[in-house]
């Protein structure tokens, strides 16, 4: 039986902690047999020694068929999947954060979910538990809470673009505009308007660093809000908001099981409409990514 073939598509900036850790954990991948990783592609922005540590992936791992898109200046994440869409020779990408660790089916269970009806398939992102601080267990919160938000259906946290599958025909059909900052949502809208599905997969486990200062989340948060307005005309056409009943019940479920998360939160959410006001105007799609998830 013919195989699928794969394009890996991974978006880096000043990766260099965590390029070689990613490329192990990519290696540990299980594929079934209709599978194969056709290639790798990796779009960079660097200013460090990414770059140089690609290359240096790229030679001793032939077998990957590497290729590196290299950016003298920022261009951002949109521009990156754009650069992946238009290369992909693959029949299904999978799209990946570079600071993340892949769950060991992850790839063939995200790959075996799209078809002819279902052209963009999501992963279950599990926060890593490396500190304590109000932060950390606010992130931690927010990841369980969505995840129980996803468990009752598509909305529009569906589509975490920390790792996703998507159909490479549907793709050559996609340009996502360089402003837009949740490009992961206006992915999941174009998939839809194609009529095609979008769908959730709670065993593609991919695991990540939640941020741990007030600086890093905040500007995570922010850049959220900011993004999902920017493109509200085009999700309105869509019924995937999650009803206010169902976050609320998934909020007070997931509160019993961490409490300390809720209420770090909460503590947390006091605080939302100084950082809201005070970044609002510097937020773009060139991101500053959050230094304390490096790691």
């Amino acid at each position: 039986m013919k195989k699928k073939s794969i394009t890996i598509g991974i978006i880096t900036y000043n990766e260099e902690n965590n390029i070689l850790k990613f490329f192990d954990s990519l290696k540990s991948q299980r594929l079934r047999d209709k599978l194969v990783i056709a290639e790798v592609i990796f779009v960079d922005d660097s200013n460090d020694e990414t770059p140089i540590l690609i290359n240096k992936i790229k030679i001793e791992n032939p077998e990957y068929n590497i290729r590196l898109f290299h950016n003298d200046k920022r261009k951002g994440a949109s521009q990156g999947w754009n650069t992946v869409f238009r290369n992909a020779k693959g029949s299904i990408i999978v799209l990946l954060d570079a600071d993340i660790e892949i769950g060991e089916n992850c790839i063939s269970l995200l790959s075996n979910n799209i078809s002819d009806a279902v052209g963009l398939c999501a992963s279950n992102t599990v926060p890593k538990i490396n500190s304590t601080s109000l932060y950390s267990c606010a992130s931690i919160f927010i990841s369980y809470w969505l995840r129980s938000i996803r468990m009752n259906g598509l909305s529009q946290y569906t589509t975490m673009g920390r790792a996703l599958a998507l159909s490479n025909e549907l793709a050559k059909e996609i340009e996502i505009p360089q402003e837009i900052i949740a490009i992961d949502l206006y992915l999941q809208c174009k998939v839809l308007e194609m009529n095609k599905k979008v769908i959730y997969d709670d065993d593609a486990i991919i695991y990540f660093n939640p941020p741990i200062t007030k600086h890093d989340f905040f500007s995570q948060i922010v850049r959220a809000l900011i993004g999902h307005s920017q493109i509200k005309d085009l999700t309105r056409k869509f019924d995937f908001n999650a009803p206010a009943s169902t976050a609320i019940k998934e909020f007070f479920k997931n509160s019993i099981k961490y409490p300390k998360g809720s209420l770090c939160l909460l503590l947390c959410y006091l605080q939302l409409p100084f950082s809201y006001y005070k970044d609002r105007e510097r937020v773009s799609h060139i991101w500053e990514p959050a230094t304390s998830t490096k790691n």
